[in-house]
Order: C-alpha cells, then structure tokens, then sequence
C-alpha cells in the first residue's frame, strides 16, 4: 500500500479549539517590528490576539509533514491550551525564549529551553503550553510515522522513539533535550525561508532537510549521558513501583549529591523529584482502583509501605487538582 495515497491531510493539533472567545483571524503575518523568521510558504496564516499575548501560527500542510511556526509575544504569563487530535510524533526547536508543556490539568510534560531541540509523541487529548513574558518562537514539526520507517538509515535512537510511539503504552514522552548548534540553525533556515514555487522542489526540500535533522538528532542520542535529567526520568518511571526508591537512592544511583539531582530535574522538567514520582505512583493507583482492586492491594502495589502514607498521598494529590 502507498501510505502517500491514504493518509488524511489532518491538522494534527488545533490552538484554543475549546475557548469561544479566542477566534483565529486569517490574516498575513504583521508584527510591530520584522520578524526573522517568515514561513515563506505557508498555506495558513493564524492570529490569535488575547489581552496577554499575540499569537501568529504560520502553516504548512503537506504530507508526510505538518511545518509551523509560532511566534508569541507575551505581555503576561498565560497559558496556551491546544487539542491534539490523533497520536502524533513530533520534532520541536525552541528558537528563542522557552515553553513549559503540561497536561490539561497542569501537570508538568517538559519546559523547552531556548536554542534547544528535541523529539516527542503525544496521545490525543487536550494539553497546554505556559508562557512566560517576552517572545518566544518555536518551529514544529508534525511527521508521519511511516515516511520515518521509509528512510531508516540504521537510526538506532529514533527508531527506538518510533517503537514505544508506537506501542501506545504511554499518553506521551519526551526524548533527550539538546542544544542546537550552527549546523541545526543552517538547515532549519534551508526549511522556513524555502522560496520555489514549486511542490516537487518543496517536497524535496522538506525531505532532504527533516531526514538531516533526524540523523543528527539520533547522533546526539548515543551519548544520552549529556542529559542527566532525561535519564533520572528514565529510571523513575522505570523503578517508580519501588518501595525504597527516594531521593538519596536516586543520587547515589547518579553519582551526585542530593541537591545537585534536584535542580537538574526540576530546571528541566519544571517540577520536583518528589512530586513527580507521587504522580507517577498516584496516577497507577487511580486506575487499579478502576479496575475493583482494593486499596490494600493497591498502595504496595504502586510503592508505598503502608495504607496511610498512600492515603496521606492521594489526598494531597486529589486537592492539587481541584
């Protein structure tokens, strides 16, 4: 079967969808000062315009990829919230100020720093993005999980990524977060400031650039020890379950000490060690108890020693989502 041929010209994800009062004007990019970063062939141009931030989306749709580039300035910190509409696979570049990614409830994905990149897949659901005062541009891709099998090149990382997006255990995952050097910049500026008028040329542009972009991102992968914080990450969803499992235990696992383990994840991930395993734990628990399991069953079950700690922990957890 030719995938090319079957599959739909969907818009991936929508921003606002949910909110009547914010409506999206179709109009050319106008800024108060020139912008560098002009999507030169962009199908859709988008203007969102709240008291706290303006908003400019310019789009491309065109399979195997979904190109966007976001611009925001912001007056106040506010948060974005977009519906994604079928899982999707991401890679996305910060190229100036910075994004912190939660879920619908606020729950911390990753904060995206500036001049950084990375890959990422997201279940269909609702999400928000925080952003602070000041601009921030960011370009997203949107690419298709088959046309990544289609030019394995031996993408020993990616194809791990690909793997577990496809596995469908997890809503969502972030891979290793990395700087973007001149090389990343020189052919992120080979994809925006695209000008032929031509789909052939475009579409070999597109390809020829995003497959780059893949290789050097999966180079960067194999010395996943640069990122320390994606790697504690790791191990706590893997060992979450572990009664013993703490913050000592974490730091003598990683070689540092407790306070340096503590700023290296939560400058990355936005939010505590501590809390980050209780969601985990929490979230595990909330669905055995679905499923008729009883609590005493459950909470040795998700990591806790004793019936009261985990109760102590849930509601705790239960009163920060209200």
């Amino acid at each position: 079967m030719n995938w090319e041929n079957h599959w739909p010209m969907k818009i991936p994800y929508t921003l606002y969808s949910k909110n009547e009062h914010v409506k999206s004007k179709n109009e050319p990019h106008n800024l108060s000062e020139p912008s560098r970063y002009l999507l030169t062939f962009a199908q859709k141009t988008h203007h969102f315009q709240i008291p706290e931030m303006d908003l400019f989306s310019q789009q491309l749709n065109y399979k195997p990829f979904f190109v966007d580039l976001v611009e925001i300035n912001v007056k106040e910190p506010t948060h974005i919230p977009f519906d994604i509409h079928d899982r999707q696979l991401f890679m996305f570049f910060m190229l100036k100020g910075s994004l912190l990614y939660t879920t619908s409830s606020k729950i911390p994905i990753i904060k995206i720093q500036a001049n950084t990149f990375l890959m990422s897949y997201y279940d269909e659901g609702s999400y928000l993005a925080y952003a602070e005062r000041g601009q921030h541009i960011a370009l997203v891709l949107s690419i298709h999980p088959d046309w990544i099998e289609s030019i394995d090149q031996e993408y020993y990382n990616v194809q791990q990524i690909l793997q577990r997006f496809l596995d469908g255990k997890k809503s969502y995952e972030t891979m290793g977060q990395c700087r973007m050097d001149r090389k990343i910049h020189r052919w992120l500026y080979k994809i925006y400031s695209y000008s032929q008028n031509n789909k052939g040329a475009l579409d070999g542009n597109l390809r020829k650039y995003v497959s780059l972009l893949l290789e050097y991102y999966d180079s960067l992968l194999e010395d996943q020890d640069k990122d320390a914080a994606y790697r504690i990450k790791g191990f706590i969803e893997e060992h979450y379950c572990d009664v013993s499992l703490n913050v000592r235990q974490l730091a003598a696992q990683f070689f540092v000490t407790e306070r340096t383990l503590l700023n290296i994840f939560k400058r990355t991930y936005h939010v505590s060690v501590q809390q980050f395993i209780t969601d985990l734990r929490i979230g595990h628990a909330l669905l055995l108890l679905d499923q008729g399991i009883g609590i005493k069953d459950v909470y040795m079950e998700v990591g806790y020693a004793d019936e009261r700690s985990f109760r102590s922990a849930l509601e705790r957890y239960q009163k920060r989502k209200k």
